[in-house]
């Protein structure tokens, strides 16, 4: 059996911690943080458990590496450099919003680790620093910095709650739609509704309100 083991690593090249984070990617991408042990990481490499303690500290040391990858897609890039500020925030937390709609498993594995990878301080800067422009002081700063976040989130994770709502109703027969008028009226609006308009549409709103208290 341990020459088997030595025999697949060996074909797929020596184990080290960039190959341990690639093969932890694609088990969260394919089956979520939630299945992610490090037996489930050693059958996925091809290898013994223990090996790979020699690379990584734990699960947890597993996904801030995986964490602070899927960062640095956002802040590798060039962020968003509008002169206003409130569309450079908006276009800002926009572009984390389709990053993390590709790597839906983050907000899994943030609540699974209680914090955030290093490269992410980048991203807060770049978006207290237009709030600073467009009129926060560091109060009001603080609560959009977590309500946007929480916002965000929130899309990513639980997806097009509305369109969840109308399915719902659609799904009521006749004589159970009683009572519901106001939903009858924009359910056929909520069916329409495109989740990443949707999300802009909710940001602003959450920004203007912010920017005009």
């Amino acid at each position: 059996m341990k020459d088997g083991v030595r025999g697949r690593v060996g074909q797929a090249g020596p184990l080290n911690r960039a190959r341990i984070v690639r093969a932890a990617m694609r088990v969260v991408e394919r089956d979520g943080v939630e299945v992610l042990t490090m037996r489930r990481l050693a059958d996925e490499i091809g290898t013994a458990p223990m090996s790979l303690y020699r690379h990584v500290a734990d699960k947890r040391e597993v996904l801030m590496e995986l964490l602070e990858a899927v960062s640095r897609q956002i802040t590798g890039r060039r962020l968003p450099a509008s002169p206003d500020p409130r569309r450079r925030l908006l276009d800002t937390v926009t572009v984390v919003h389709d990053v993390l709609e590709g790597n839906r498993w983050v907000v899994q594995a943030v609540l699974a680790v209680e914090e955030l990878p290093p490269s992410a301080l980048h991203l807060s800067e770049h978006m207290f620093a237009a709030m600073r422009e467009a009129g926060l002081d560091e109060r009001a700063a603080a609560v959009a910095h977590t309500a946007i976040w929480h916002y965000t989130w929130g899309h990513v994770f639980f997806g097009h709650l509305s369109a969840t709502s109308a399915r719902t109703y659609d799904q009521q027969e006749p004589a159970g739609r009683d009572g519901y008028e106001e939903l009858a009226h924009v359910a056929p609006a909520m069916r329409e509704l495109m989740t990443r308009d949707v999300f802009r549409e909710g940001l602003e709103a959450m920004v203007d309100g912010f920017l005009a208290r």
